[in-house]
């Protein structure tokens, strides 16, 4: 620094030259250079948060500060000391800033000082350290201050949140139902929740001193300390494995165990957290559904899918010349006891047959299933002292005599059953059960409280129909049906009185089926109703272009014994009857006598409502009972059709000289006392029509006069004949 000045450059009154000198002092441009030189050279020693020219302007303003110290002697200190505090105020406090600033501030204001210019100068220059160095350390213990309130209310708000998350562990810890404990690396327990006491049965104290490999299953503890020593090793991100666990009092604890490590900053492993969840009410849980999975719920008998599981573990296990006795078993009429009594006696009986049954095979190597509604399967193995097939199926039928007492009232239901025995060598789980199920319907066709064999001569013809009536709705849904029509004759003049629509189908590599077979078929498919549908709409829309051409014919549709006492029957034929011109009254449908005198009462409901819609009824399948001729005084028909079967006797007796035959034709004048034509059909020839009317039987129909035709043939045979009359 140059102390070369003079004494005039200096604003105080020492001698010439003053007036000079504070005229350069006091201009803006010298104000404004100073200004810019110290700007610049702050800022090359410390970082200022202002713009270049901000700076500028604040140092501007302390350099005219200074000017005012200058000219005031007595204020020479305080000027520097404020000074000094606002450079620490701008942040000039970089290692060089106060060097800098004196510097510059000497070497302006001092260019040849005089001695009491450079004394003022000096002075005040050390007043402006000491104002600079004072703020500066008053800035220090404030950020110092600042900070150690910051540190403290962050060590406050840290040990806050630590409390907090504390206690959230220890609630947690302390109310989950999953067992906790936190162990050393050695495996020993420091601490357990109450969850993990309740778990395994013992007591916070007891589990302290206790290592978790002694909890394990003796033949899994090697297993588990091998996947101990893998997870501390690092081998395994975590141990989660289902394993049994030994309570204190030595039984087996079924849970899933899950065991991570805990580690510190370093990443060193210092704890083991064991989390053992309890699986007992799970897996009982699971125990209980696999078991109504394979059992029947109201007898807790096996059902169909256990006891086939049963029959193939035992065909598996079994030497193949053991024999194996299958006995599947249908109660007899029990829609009767569910309708009557109500659904609930009904499942009071099933148990009630379930625990009869289980009694039978007690002391037997057998089996017991419940296989449907009423159905149950028995499966024996054919020891020395087991029943022969028709002693066992007699102790059935014995056991099931015995009534059952439900509210007062003694029960007795009978049972149908379907036997098959084979060798085990020779035997299949979905062959036998077949095969039982096609002994059982043989059965239930001898009547009730009947037991049969399967025969293996009858396999082939059940396998067929079996597969026909498989595939019966595709045929249906693809059109492959027929309808043919045949003529109804008088037996007096042979004129044709009615046409009977007659079904038949043709499926691919089968012989053609004709009316019956279709009906019996559908009745095993579930397409009956269906069947009975499309055959009113086929044969009605054939009558509508009959009567358009002239042929004022009535139409005949034959009903099976479900199809008779459908509820929907009436609303069916109402909408086919509505869609084609024909008068209703054209229409004449066969009741299944079987379903008019069913105790249900609908079939005899369907005839009334039918009457009133102008469509006719009659009753076919008619086997001349006594109970039959009585109902056919009350029930309002137009004609009564022989069962087939009856009319087959007479082929093989002509004379009507055999008891059965005489006995029919003293039925025939009963009949028509009561003014109800009588038809015949499946008549084969001339000699036999001529002996039903000799009999009194007035309408025929059958091959004696025509087989069925197609509909073009029918129509060519209306035209060859004369105008037939109403068959009423």
């Amino acid at each position: 620094m140059s102390h070369a000045s003079s004494d005039r450059d200096l604003p105080i009154d020492d001698g010439a030259g003053q007036d000079e000198r504070v005229a350069t002092w006091e201009s803006g441009r010298w104000c404004a250079d100073l200004a810019t030189q110290w700007a610049r050279w702050l800022s090359h020693t410390a970082y200022i948060p202002m713009a270049l020219g901000s700076l500028e302007s604040e140092l501007r303003e302390l350099i005219e500060l200074i000017l005012e110290g200058l000219r005031r002697p007595e204020r020479i200190e305080t000027t520097g000391h404020s000074v000094g505090t606002r450079l620490v105020s701008l942040h000039a406090t970089g290692e060089d800033s106060l060097t800098r600033s004196l510097e510059l501030l000497c070497r302006t204001l001092l260019p040849g000082p005089s001695n009491e210019s450079a004394r003022r100068v000096l002075t005040l220059l050390a007043s402006v350290a000491s104002g600079y160095a004072e703020a500066d350390r008053g800035s220090a213990l404030e950020q110092q201050e600042t900070l150690k309130r910051a540190l403290l209310w962050s060590k406050l708000d840290a040990e806050r949140k630590l409390r907090v998350s504390e206690d959230r562990f220890r609630e947690v810890f302390n109310t989950t139902p999953i067992g906790i404990g936190l162990c050393d690396l050695d495996g020993t327990f420091r601490e357990v929740n109450p969850a993990l006491e309740r778990t395994l049965g013992y007591s916070a104290t007891e589990l302290v001193s206790t290592a978790v490999t002694e909890l394990f299953d003796p033949g899994e503890a090697e297993i588990v300390s091998t996947n101990y020593v893998e997870l501390l090793q690092g081998l395994r991100s975590g141990l989660r494995e289902r394993r049994n666990l030994v309570r204190a009092d030595g039984t087996r604890a079924w849970t899933y165990i899950a065991v991570s490590v805990l580690r510190d900053t370093d990443g060193e492993a210092y704890r083991l957290v064991l989390m053992v969840e309890d699986l007992r009410e799970l897996n009982d849980l699971q125990e209980q559904l696999y078991f109504q999975t394979l059992h029947d719920p109201i007898t807790g008998l096996a059902n169909r899918q256990h006891f086939r599981t049963r029959l193939e573990g035992a065909l598996a296990s079994f030497a193949p010349d053991e024999r194996l006795t299958l006995y599947q078993l249908r109660l007899d009429g029990f829609g009767l006891i569910n309708h009557g009594l109500g659904y609930e006696i009904g499942d009071s009986i099933v148990q009630s047959v379930a625990n009869r049954l289980s009694g039978l095979v007690r002391d037997e190597d057998g089996l017991v299933a419940r296989i449907g509604g009423t159905e149950f399967a028995v499966l024996l193995r054919q020891c020395p002292g087991t029943p022969g097939i028709a002693e066992f199926a007699e102790l059935i039928n014995t056991e099931l005599d015995e009534p059952i007492y439900i509210n007062g009232n003694g029960l007795a239901p009978t049972a149908s059953i379907g036997v098959v025995q084979r060798s085990v060598g020779d035997a299949e789980p979905t062959d036998m059960l077949w095969a039982a199920g096609v002994a059982l319907r043989s059965a239930e066709k001898a009547g009730k409280r009947q037991w049969a064999v399967f025969d293996p001569h009858r396999a082939p013809v059940e396998l067929t129909e079996a597969k026909l009536a498989a595939i019966m709705p595709g045929a249906l849904e693809l059109g492959e049906f027929e309808v043919g029509y045949r003529p109804l004759v008088s037996l007096a003049d042979g004129e044709i009185v009615a046409v009977e629509a007659r079904l038949a189908w043709q499926p691919e590599g089968h012989e053609r089926l004709e009316h019956d077979a279709c009906l019996r078929l559908a009745e095993r498919s579930g397409i009956t109703l269906a069947l009975r549908d499309w055959t009113l709409r086929t044969a009605w829309r054939q009558l509508s272009e009959w009567h358009a051409a002239g042929f004022d014919h009535q139409l005949v549709v034959g009903l099976s014994p479900n199809q008779s006492r459908d509820p929907d029957l009436v609303s069916r034929v109402r909408r086919v009857v509505e869609e084609e011109s024909p008068d209703p009254s054209r229409l004449l449908l066969c009741m299944s006598m079987t379903a008019l005198m069913g105790t249900g009462g609908e079939a005899v409901d369907n005839v009334a409502t039918l009457a009133d819609m102008g469509v006719r009824t009659a009753a076919h399948e008619f086997r001349a009972a006594p109970a039959e001729l009585r109902f056919l005084r009350k029930f309002p028909t137009r004609a009564v059709l022989l069962a087939p079967d009856l009319v087959r006797l007479a082929e093989e007796d002509e004379t009507f000289e055999s008891p059965e035959l005489r006995a029919l034709g003293g039925m025939v004048p009963l009949v028509r006392s009561c003014g109800i034509p009588l038809a015949v059909p499946e008549v084969r020839t001339g000699g036999q029509a001529r002996l039903w009317r000799e009999q009194g039987c007035d309408i025929g129909s059958g091959p004696f006069c025509s087989e069925v035709l197609s509909a073009s043939e029918m129509t060519e045979l209306l035209r060859e004949n004369a105008p037939a009359s109403d068959a009423s």
